[in-house]
């Protein structure tokens, strides 16, 4: 059978899957009007007839259930996006940092997006698994991210790495993930039939249970649970279907079957011999995104049987097959392809298409054609991008040549000030004089990635920190002055004094703070004692001005208000009643400089066990409440700088916003 054939028949069944979804909705909504209106008939006088629109509350009822339940999931849903996924599971960001691997996966996903037509999507790697898949999350062009495990961009070949892309690329092609969503939140819809049901079969406060109530719930709970999993059989059919689609895409895309033949035949092996398995806990909750789920296959299962798909592709099941690291005997140079020709594999695979461009189109399609303007746009973005990693490079190195102490804590001062505050660069001007060009200290400091900054702070302050002790006062007693010379200092301002005064050692405690004992604080923060509770509020709400967004002077936005409410339901066992009693009263909480630096010193006496969880609870809920789950540079600094003052290491999430960004 052609893969045309393939494609219009996964079309025409996912279409009466669909339908067969509309028909479970009316058919449900027909169900429990014939339940109720026979239980009518049995409970009232014969000849009594049914109330006004007795049918159409009954389902209006049900439809209130499913498709208002599937709007609110949905709404949900949609806060993600799939770049926050990729962060949630670990993933790095692919930079072209001369890494052949990286550098390799780069090039296919652009041949895969001129082959396709669809834009280039942000590349992470999963670093932490050794199993062979990859997955596409997000809801339209500007929150794609595409994501490949380490055991797929190590143990494929070009060939095989790019029907793995491709892959990828036909559920961008086929719109597959917003459809993904849909159903999940449709399927949720018809569980709260269930829920409902059982809701009334429930006891009242005095233990009492209505006959007629507890009726009508047996009724709701069984015709919702039959809803519910009729539901989760059609959206795994649903997924089985595109699955197969995808691969059909695969095959057009890259003009070949051995490709992601091959891919599948390796993953088979692993399931055999090594389970195949990823190692992140939540990689279930996202296995209907995965190229392929792991575990037993099932009439619940959002994937095809392995054997089935490769059938499919191969036209026969061929063995599995072994696949052990690979060695890549050449690093290809970094490129956008420019013609289909280019999009030939290194081991000889079949180009992707034909013709040849003319000279005035992009890689082979003419002008003004999307996956024209989509390549324009890619790399231009891309000549952007390295244009600033190289001005980030030649910044980096002229201040690491500067190596005197002034110049040192010049460099320090330029890192922790506002340059663009005339006031303090005036003052820092005067802190330089005598400095070798210092205006070139101030251009440099502006050229660092923003994730650079609080790395460069972190670097300098260990060397000073090595000097005499009046040294160091020195620098503290300038950055103090430096912050508050426009005649106020701003909660950012503050929190920048505070990490260098502790690292300059001002107050510093002898031995290994990081192992402070537990001493009976417990090991969970919901167990705090009143007095430490006390400070993580104080600190949280001070906080609050700052993540996930800079507080404007009307007061606390929205999404910093959220962000405080998340971290106090977090000490729900000391915490406030409310989920909004925080957030309330958190003008009520006293962050002035003395009962600031009260709280920081209550947290730095935390153990060991406490403070990195308080530390990971901050950071968490920044990312659950920022835009499309993306930490801001200036979120990520504030919270690196508290990991630094409670002496915590920084949280897996944490770092990886410094090793992607």
């Amino acid at each position: 059978m052609q893969f045309r054939q393939f494609q219009l028949q996964a079309h025409s069944r996912t279409a009466w899957l669909l339908l067969c979804f509309f028909v479970l909705l009316l058919a449900l909504a027909g169900f429990v009007n014939l339940v109720l209106a026979l239980g009518w008939r049995l409970l009232m006088p014969f000849g009594q007839g049914f109330p006004a629109l007795f049918f159409e509350t009954n389902t209006v009822l049900v439809m209130f259930f499913v498709i208002g339940g599937a709007l609110v999931e949905l709404d949900r849903l949609r806060n993600g996006g799939g770049i926050r996924v990729a962060h949630w599971l670990g993933g790095v960001e692919v930079a072209d940092n001369g890494d052949a691997l990286h550098r390799r996966l780069l090039n296919v996903v652009d041949e895969m997006a001129i082959a396709s037509g669809q834009p280039v999507p942000r590349v992470f790697v999963l670093p932490r698994e050794d199993a062979i898949n990859a997955f596409v999350a997000g809801w339209g062009a500007q929150d794609l991210a595409l994501c490949v495990t380490r055991g797929a961009l190590e143990r494929l070949n070009r060939a095989e790495l790019q029907g793995l892309v491709a892959h990828e690329f036909g559920h961008i092609e086929k719109e597959d993930l917003p459809l993904t969503m849909r159903l999940l939140a449709l399927v949720w819809g018809l569980s709260l039939v269930h829920g409902y049901g059982r809701s009334l079969m429930d006891s009242d406060d005095d233990g009492r249970v209505n006959p007629l109530a507890w009726l009508l719930g047996v009724v709701f709970a069984a015709i919702g649970w039959v809803g519910w999993l009729a539901g989760r059989v059609l959206q795994a059919a649903v997924a089985r279907e595109r699955e197969h689609l995808a691969d059909a895409c695969a095959i057009q895309y890259t003009r070949t079957r051995d490709g992601l033949g091959n891919v599948l035949r390796k993953i088979w092996h692993d399931q055999q011999v090594l389970a195949g398995r990823m190692r992140h806990p939540a990689s279930d909750m996202i296995a209907s995104l995965l190229l392929q789920e792991s575990g037993h296959v099932s009439w619940l299962a959002s994937h095809p049987p392995i054997q089935a798909r490769i059938l499919r592709i191969c036209g026969s099941v061929l063995a599995p097959i072994p696949a052990p690291l690979l060695r890549l005997e050449a690093v290809e140079p970094r490129h956008a392809p420019t013609s289909p020709g280019a999009l030939l594999a290194a081991d000889g695979t079949v180009p992707l298409g034909g013709g040849h461009g003319d000279g005035h189109g992009t890689a082979g399609f003419p002008d003004g054609s999307p996956a024209a303007a989509g390549s324009l746009a890619a790399r231009q973005e891309r000549e952007a991008r390295q244009a600033r990693l190289q001005a980030d490079r030649e910044a980096l190195q002229r201040l690491q040549g500067r190596v005197g102490p002034t110049e040192e804590r010049l460099i320090v001062l330029a890192l922790m000030m506002n340059a663009e505050n005339p006031r303090e660069a005036k003052l820092w001007r005067k802190v330089g004089e005598g400095v070798l060009q210092p205006e070139q200290i101030l251009q440099d400091v502006s050229s660092l990635l923003p994730t650079r900054r609080v790395a460069e702070f972190e670097r300098l302050t260990s060397n000073i920190a090595q000097s005499p002790m009046p040294q160091r006062r020195i620098l503290v007693e300038q950055a103090r002055d430096l912050l508050r010379a426009d005649g106020r200092v701003s909660p950012r301002d503050r929190l920048w004094w505070l990490a260098l005064r502790h690292r300059m050692g001002v107050h510093q405690r002898s031995g290994q703070a990081f192992m402070r004992p537990v001493t009976g604080q417990g090991q969970d923060l919901a167990a705090l004692e009143p007095s430490d509770l006390h400070h993580v509020r104080t600190m949280s709400a001070y906080l609050a001005r700052l993540v996930p967004a800079e507080q404007a002077d009307s007061g606390l936005p929205p999404a910093n208000r959220a962000w405080l409410e998340a971290v106090s339901r977090r000490l729900s066992a000391n915490g406030p009643s409310q989920p909004g009693d925080e957030a309330a009263n958190s003008s009520a909480i006293n962050t002035d400089a003395d009962a600031l630096a009260h709280a920081l010193a209550g947290l730095q006496e935390l153990s060991w066990v406490l403070r990195p969880q308080l530390i990971k609870a901050w950071v968490e809920e920044a990312m659950n409440h920022s835009p499309q789950g993306l930490m801001s540079h200036e979120t990520a600094d504030v919270l690196r700088l508290m990991a630094g003052l409670l002496d915590a290491p920084m949280p897996p999430m944490l770092e990886a916003h410094y090793k992607s960004a």
